[in-house]
C-alpha cells in the first residue's frame, strides 16, 4: 500500500514533535489517515496523556524512507513536565502546519525562505541544548518577519529578557532584509491576554511578559493555537498583507490613508481605519493616539471571525474604537488570503520522485499501549 502525504507528514509530525494531542490531531487530519498508521504499528497511542507518538517501527521506517530530511529520533520521555512543555510546542507547530507553513526544517538558516517554521524541540534533546535557558519555541519566517515564538499563559513566569533578546538575534543573524518581530502564542487570546494583564511580581528578578511586551521596541503578535491562529498566519506570510486583505474588503470604497500615517490601513467613513487581524495591538494603539491627535473620531478595527470579541472588549467597549468588522471569508478574494492548508490523500513521493509504501506486518492489532 502507497502511503499518502497526509500519512507521512503525520509521522513527520510526530518525529519533530514526539508527542501530538489527540485533539489537534483528529481536527488536522481524517480518521482513515491515524487508523491507517496505527494498524500498521506506525504510531501509537498513549492513554496516560491521551496523545499520539511514533513507535520503534515508526522511528525505523522513516530512518529508511527519509534519512536525509529527520532530526534525530529521541524515545518520548513520558514524563508530565516534558510532555506539558512538548504539547504546546506541537499545538504551534500544527497551526503553522495548517497555515501552510513548512515545519520540517532542521537547520534555522532554512528561514530565509517564506512561510518556514523551525521549532527549536528538535535541538533540545538529552545532553545537547544550544538554545540554553531561551524560551522560544520557534522561529517563524513569515512574509517580511522573522519571529521568536513564545508560549504565554498562566502561571508560565518570566523570563531573562536580555538573555531571550540575544539568542534570537545570534539565531537570525544571517537572514537578511527581514524585519524582527515576536509571537506571543497559547491556548487563546484569553488566555495571553490574561496573562499581559496580570500585575508583575515585583519580588521576582525575571522580566514578566506584560513587561517584555510594553518594554519591546519589536512588533509583538498574539495568536491562539488552531484554525483562527492557521488563518492569521496564512495571512500574514502574504506580502503587503495588511493592503491586501483592505482593498480585497473594501473594492471601490477604498481610500488610501496619508502617508504620514503607518499605523492606518485606509480612510473610511472620514476616519482610520485599521487591519488588526494580524493583532498587534502596538500598532492598533498606535493608530487610536494618532487619530485622536488629529482630530478624528475613533478608528474602525477590521479582524477575522473570531478575533472581534477580543477587539470589542479592549477598544470598542471603551469608546477606543468606532466598530469592530471581521472579513467575509466567503468573498473569493478573502478566501484566498485565509486559507488554510489540507493535506491531500494522493500519494507521497519524494524529491527523487519515489512512492513509499506501508511496511509489510503480520496483522492489524492497533498499536495502543
Amino acid at each position: 500500500m502507497l502511503l499518502s502525504v497526509s500519512e507521512v507528514d503525520l509521522l513527520c509530525l510526530l518525529r519533530w514533535c514526539r508527542y501530538l494531542p489527540e485533539q489537534e490531531v483528529c481536527s488536522v487530519f481524517s480518521a482513515d489517515t491515524v487508523e491507517i498508521l496505527l494498524q500498521y504499528r506506525l504510531i501509537g497511542f498513549y492513554r496516560g496523556f491521551g496523545c499520539y507518538v511514533l513507535t520503534q517501527r515508526g522511528n525505523a521506517f522513516l530512518d529508511e524512507q527519509l534519512p536525509a530530511v529527520l532530526p534525530p529520533a529521541v524515545r518520548p520521555a513520558y514524563q508530565t513536565e516534558d510532555y506539558l512543555r512538548r504539547a504546546r510546542t506541537a499545538r504551534l507547530a500544527l497551526t503553522a502546519y495548517c497555515a501552510g507553513l513548512s515545519v520540517f526544517l532542521t537547520d534555522p538558516a532554512v528561514l530565509e525562505e517564506n512561510g518556514s517554521c523551525y521549532l527549536t524541540a528538535i535541538a533540545r534533546c538529552r545532553g545537547k541544548n544550544p538554545w540554553g535557558s531561551s524560551r522560544i519555541a520557534a522561529l517563524l519566517r513569515i512574509g517580511d518577519l522573522v519571529c521568536g515564538a513564545y508560549y504565554v499563559g498562566k502561571g508560565i513566569g518570566g523570563i531573562d529578557l536580555a538573555n531571550e533578546l540575544g539568542a534570537f538575534r545570534n539565531s537570525t543573524a544571517r537572514l537578511k532584509k527581514v524585519v524582527p518581530g515576536l509571537i506571543y502564542t497559547g491556548e487563546s487570546y484569553e488566555s495571553i491576554l490574561s496573562e499581559l494583564e496580570r500585575e508583575d511580581d515585583t519580588a521576582s528578578k525575571r522580566t514578566s511578559y506584560r513587561d517584555a511586551f510594553q518594554r519591546l521596541t519589536y512588533p509583538v503578535f498574539l495568536l491562539p493555537f488552531g484554525e483562527v491562529g492557521a488563518q492569521q498566519l496564512a495571512m500574514m506570510r502574504r506580502a503587503d498583507y495588511r493592503q491586501r486583505m483592505v482593498k480585497a474588503a473594501l473594492g471601490n470604497a477604498y481610500r488610501p490613508p496619508p502617508p504620514d500615517r503607518p499605523a492606518w490601513d485606509a480612510i473610511f467613513k472620514g476616519t482610520a481605519l485599521v487591519m488588526a487581524a494580524d493583532m498587534d495591538f502596538k500598532r492598533i494603539e498606535i493608530a487610536i493616539d494618532s487619530a485622536g491627535k488629529d482630530g478624528l473620531p475613533p478608528p474602525y478595527l477590521v479582524s477575522l471571525k473570531g478575533q472581534e470579541r477580543v477587539l470589542l472588549k479592549r477598544y470598542k467597549s471603551k469608546g477606543l474604537a468606532g466598530g469592530v468588522f471581521t472579513f467575509n471569508a466567503e468573498k473569493p478574494e478573502i478566501r484566498r488570503e485565509i486559507g488554510v492548508y489540507t493535506p491531500p490523500d494522493r500519494p507521497f513521493t519524494t524529491e527523487e520522485g519515489d512512492v513509499i509504501r506501508a511496511p509489510l506486518i503480520k496483522d492489524h492489532r492497533r498499536g495502543r499501549k
